[in-house]
């Protein structure tokens, strides 16, 4: 049998309950003896990553490192069956065979019929959850390989890494972990430089990313909009984030055209508010498109909608949003004129026969 260290009896103590199971060390030392040195090393190699279900107790362990599924171990942890076989298998609990001889035999039992009703069945009384396990528990050493593997899993996205913490472990006082206990436990692991640093460079690129529109770099970093200028504030990125929203409006400014501005106006004025520029594209087209649209009159289009959007290219929708917006009187479309009655076909009149040419001499 191979020999049981204090530190794996505990690494088991923990793993179990994280998984919902919790066990004492007696329990864990009978179920982990059963192994042989290969299964050993696999459980040590299943107790260096999080519980795989739940609930899963030291019995389920020496299952999974003999190669069993994680999800029927949890299955037989829910049902009880591993404590059945632990009454079972104690003393006491079969009869021992005589010193004297052996045993008779039992002579089989009569079968018989049960007839159950599915009025009479029971109803079935889900189980408790468990209970999670602390959050102070991740300040041991364990813990860094934990954060190192949501790193690797989410990058610097707080969001998404304490989305995965609330859904295994709490905080004392039994609520979700908040982003203060994670920035205690990166810089509890040395990990507090690496994560802001990487932090910064997502906030940048997702501001870069979205033409210097903050409250879509904010949802694509995982921040409410209401927070992202104190993220900013926090990484020391505000001048940063103010050039490249800068970098923004030079590019609105080069887009001079009147029908880049109509259709900057159509299909992305949030844009254009959010970096302060839609008061002077409002201001650029409200002043040029009267003339153009009297160019456009003086062709007596047939529908002076159409024209504009053809001259714009622009659909039909995006022609009535911008009269809208501007707005614009574009009137209604001039009717076509009538064509003219048909006339009668005039009557063929026969052609005279051509003159046969005189022969000279005659």
């Amino acid at each position: 049998m191979p020999e049981l260290d204090a530190e794996l009896i505990e690494r088991a103590q923990r793993w179990c309950a994280s998984a919902g199971r919790p066990a004492g060390p007696e329990e864990v030392r009978a179920a982990l003896s059963r192994l042989g040195w290969d299964e050993l090393v696999a459980a040590r190699a299943i107790l260096a990553d999080p519980p795989p279900a739940r609930p899963l107790g030291p019995r389920a362990l020496a299952d999974l490192a003999r190669g069993a599924d994680p999800r029927q171990a949890a299955e037989r942890e829910q049902a009880g069956q591993y404590l059945d076989e632990d009454a079972a298998a104690a003393p006491g609990s079969r009869r021992a065979p005589s010193a004297s001889g052996p045993a008779r035999p039992r002579r089989p039992a009569r079968a018989s019929v049960v007839v159950r009703r599915v009025r009479d069945r029971a109803p079935l009384v889900p189980a408790p959850p468990a209970a999670l396990p602390s959050l102070a528990e991740l300040e041991h050493s364990e813990g860094r390989a934990v954060l190192e593997r949501l790193l690797r899993r989410h990058g610097a996205r707080r969001s998404a890494i304490l989305a995965d913490l609330a859904g295994a472990w709490r905080r004392t006082d039994g609520g979700p972990p908040l982003p203060s206990d994670l920035d205690a436990l990166l810089d509890r692991h040395g990990l507090a430089r690496v994560f802001a640093a990487r932090e910064r460079a997502l906030l940048l690129h997702a501001l870069r990313a979205a033409g210097g529109v903050r409250p879509r770099a904010a949802g694509a970093a995982g921040f409410p909009p209401e927070e992202w200028p104190a993220a900013l504030a926090r990484l020391g990125a505000e001048a940063e984030a103010e050039a490249i929203r800068e970098e923004g409006r030079r590019e609105i400014r080069g887009r001079a055209t009147l029908s880049q501005r109509a259709r900057m106006l159509v299909a992305d004025e949030e844009r254009l508010a959010d970096l302060g520029m839609l008061d002077e594209v409002l201001r650029d087209l409200r002043a040029r498109m009267p003339e153009h649209l009297r160019a456009i009159r003086s062709g007596r289009p047939a529908s002076l909608a159409i024209a504009l959007g053809r001259s714009l290219a622009l659909s039909r929708s995006a022609v009535e949003r911008l009269a809208e917006r501007l707005p614009l009187d574009l009137g209604r479309p001039r009717p076509e004129p009538e064509a003219p009655a048909s006339r009668p076909p005039r009557p063929a009149t026969p052609r005279p026969a051509p003159r046969r040419p005189r022969r000279p001499g005659f």
